[in-house]
Order: structure tokens, then sequence, then C-alpha cells
């Protein structure tokens, strides 16, 4: 399990970057994570708005620190489309068991059956954080789909 104070300096790390360090950071996501990269920018994120898109990938940054840390900087292990394709399918079909639960209901079956409980909890945090109100409802299951989607293939 990812520990709570690596996710927290990856977090405070990647957020007081100023626009060279984001982009460089970027950068060595798009040659290192091609494909989960192309996956964050698919046609389905064009239904995201602008601070929803920022927000999806700087939680996926910060996801990909957290992974580095714990794992001396050895990079993911490559993965191909199709696994994405079926990690999400299956993140989908658990979350619309209970269509009419309420949105922090519904991820309690992802927290039962997870080893990285914390790292769940951050972006959960930031999906219902009320003073940060920039996601939408429809935005915060697809962009909590689309994070436990790579922390499954990555974790």
């Amino acid at each position: 399990m990812i520990p709570e104070k690596v996710i927290e300096a990856a977090a405070e790390s990647i957020g007081t970057q100023n626009e060279q360090g984001y982009d460089r950071l970027i950068n060595d996501f798009k040659s290192k994570q091609p494909i989960v990269l192309a996956y964050l920018f698919s046609d389905n994120l064009k239904l995201l708005t602008d601070p929803e898109r920022n927000l999806l990938l700087y939680i996926a940054l910060v996801i990909r620190k957290s992974y580095l840390k714990v794992n001396d900087g050895q990079e993911p292990p490559p993965i191909t489309e199709d696994e994405i394709s079926d990690a999400e399918e299956k993140n989908w079909m658990k979350l619309d068991e209970n269509p009419k639960t309420p949105f922090r209901q519904k991820l309690d079956v992802y927290f039962k059956q997870t080893p990285q409980e914390e790292l769940l909890a951050f972006v959960e945090d930031l999906l219902t954080d009320e003073e940060e109100d920039i996601v939408s409802k429809p935005a915060r299951e697809y962009i909590f789909i689309t994070a436990k989607t790579i922390i499954d293939i990555w974790c």
C-alpha cells in the first residue's frame, strides 16, 4: 500500500510546480507511459470541462509520482489499451450496481477490494471537496473510475 505521507508529498510537489516544471512532468509521463496518457486524453475526456481535465491529469501525476516513490523510481510496468479497457469496464460495472446510491456510498465497494485505500481516499477527497466545487456530479464518477483504473493497472 502506498502510504498517505507519500501521497501527500507527491501532491504537494506537483501542486507547487511552476508551468515549466509541470510541463516537464507531463513530458516525462508522455515518454514513459504513452498509453496511459493517451487514455487520459481519449475522446471521453472531451466531456469534461478544462478544470475537470486538469484535475484528472493532476490525480494521475500524483498516482504515478507516489508509485515511483515507493518503488525506488522504477516505472510502472508497460500496459496495453486492452488492459486499461478491461480494468475500466470492471470498475464501471461495480459503480453501476447501485445507481441510486449517493456518490460516497457507491465508492464503498472499491475500498473493500483494494490494497490502495489511501490513494482512493485521496481521489475521493478531491472529488468531494465542497470548497473546490469544480467537478460536476457526472464528471465525479468519470474521474473516479479513470483514477481507479490507473491505480488498478499500476498498483
